[in-house]
Protein backbone atom coordinates (compact mmCIF):
# COMPACT_ATOMS: atom_id res chain seq x y z
CA UNK A 1 0.00 0.00 0.00
CA UNK A 2 1.82 3.57 -1.26
CA UNK A 3 1.64 5.82 1.94
CA UNK A 4 0.01 9.76 1.59
CA UNK A 5 3.44 12.01 1.51
CA UNK A 6 2.16 14.76 4.33
CA UNK A 7 3.78 17.70 5.63
CA UNK A 8 2.52 19.52 8.46
CA UNK A 9 2.76 23.56 8.45
CA UNK A 10 1.98 25.18 11.55
CA UNK A 11 4.10 28.22 13.54
CA UNK A 12 4.22 26.19 16.83
CA UNK A 13 5.91 23.75 17.58
CA UNK A 14 3.64 22.10 20.06
CA UNK A 15 0.88 22.46 17.25
CA UNK A 16 2.90 20.80 14.61
CA UNK A 17 4.02 17.53 17.60
CA UNK A 18 0.84 17.00 18.40
CA UNK A 19 -0.27 16.91 15.03
CA UNK A 20 2.57 14.67 14.06
CA UNK A 21 1.52 12.22 16.86
CA UNK A 22 -2.23 11.82 16.01
CA UNK A 23 -0.76 11.38 12.21
CA UNK A 24 1.52 8.62 12.81
CA UNK A 25 -0.83 6.51 14.46
CA UNK A 26 -2.28 6.40 11.00
CA UNK A 27 -0.11 3.37 8.86
CA UNK A 28 -1.40 5.38 5.45
CA UNK A 29 0.15 8.25 6.10
CA UNK A 30 3.78 9.15 5.62
CA UNK A 31 5.33 12.54 7.40
CA UNK A 32 8.09 13.60 4.92
CA UNK A 33 8.43 16.97 6.89
CA UNK A 34 7.64 19.88 8.81
CA UNK A 35 7.32 23.68 7.91
CA UNK A 36 7.41 26.73 10.67
CA UNK A 37 6.11 29.49 8.39
CA UNK A 38 4.72 29.96 4.48
CA UNK A 39 7.93 30.26 2.93
CA UNK A 40 9.86 27.55 4.26
CA UNK A 41 6.68 25.90 3.31
CA UNK A 42 6.56 27.02 -0.21
CA UNK A 43 10.44 25.36 -0.33
CA UNK A 44 9.43 21.85 0.91
CA UNK A 45 6.50 21.81 -1.33
CA UNK A 46 8.62 22.27 -4.43
CA UNK A 47 10.89 19.79 -2.88
CA UNK A 48 9.59 16.88 -1.15
CA UNK A 49 6.09 16.95 -3.37
CA UNK A 50 3.43 15.92 -0.83
CA UNK A 51 0.30 14.58 -1.91
CA UNK A 52 -1.23 16.18 1.60
CA UNK A 53 -0.66 19.45 3.43
CA UNK A 54 -1.97 19.97 7.33
CA UNK A 55 -1.55 24.05 7.18
CA UNK A 56 -1.74 26.63 9.73
CA UNK A 57 -3.67 29.71 8.68
CA UNK A 58 -2.40 31.99 10.91
CA UNK A 59 1.56 31.95 10.29
CA UNK A 60 4.64 34.28 10.03
CA UNK A 61 5.98 35.54 6.73
CA UNK A 62 2.95 34.00 4.78
CA UNK A 63 -0.33 32.91 5.72
CA UNK A 64 -1.41 29.74 4.93
CA UNK A 65 -3.79 31.63 2.57
CA UNK A 66 -1.74 33.61 0.81
CA UNK A 67 0.91 30.39 0.63
CA UNK A 68 -1.67 28.31 -1.03
CA UNK A 69 -2.38 31.40 -3.22
CA UNK A 70 0.91 31.11 -4.64
CA UNK A 71 0.72 27.38 -5.42
CA UNK A 72 -0.28 26.45 -8.97
CA UNK A 73 -3.54 25.35 -9.21
CA UNK A 74 -2.54 21.66 -10.90
CA UNK A 75 -0.47 19.12 -9.36
CA UNK A 76 -1.31 21.30 -5.74
CA UNK A 77 -1.23 18.64 -3.05
CA UNK A 78 -4.14 18.47 -1.07
CA UNK A 79 -5.16 20.86 1.62
CA UNK A 80 -6.10 20.15 5.09
CA UNK A 81 -6.51 23.80 7.24
CA UNK A 82 -6.13 23.68 10.93
CA UNK A 83 -5.95 26.41 13.05
CA UNK A 84 -7.83 28.29 15.86
CA UNK A 85 -9.93 30.35 13.92
CA UNK A 86 -13.26 29.49 12.22
CA UNK A 87 -13.57 32.60 10.50
CA UNK A 88 -11.27 31.45 7.44
CA UNK A 89 -13.34 28.69 6.17
CA UNK A 90 -15.07 29.91 3.54
CA UNK A 91 -11.66 31.43 2.03
CA UNK A 92 -9.85 27.81 2.28
CA UNK A 93 -12.60 26.53 0.82
CA UNK A 94 -12.49 28.53 -2.09
CA UNK A 95 -9.04 27.92 -2.31
CA UNK A 96 -9.92 23.68 -2.90
CA UNK A 97 -9.35 23.12 0.82
CA UNK A 98 -10.67 19.39 1.49
CA UNK A 99 -11.04 20.02 5.17
CA UNK A 100 -11.10 22.58 7.43
CA UNK A 101 -9.94 21.54 11.02
CA UNK A 102 -10.62 23.89 14.26
CA UNK A 103 -8.45 23.58 17.42
CA UNK A 104 -8.42 22.16 19.41
CA UNK A 105 -8.91 18.37 17.87
CA UNK A 106 -8.93 15.08 18.85
CA UNK A 107 -8.30 11.97 16.98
Amino acid sequence: MDRIKTLIIDDEKPARRALRGLLEKDPGIEIIGEAADGEQALELIRKLRPQLIFLDVQMPMLTGLEMVAQLPATGRPEIIFVTAYDNHALEAFNLHAVDYLVKPFTD
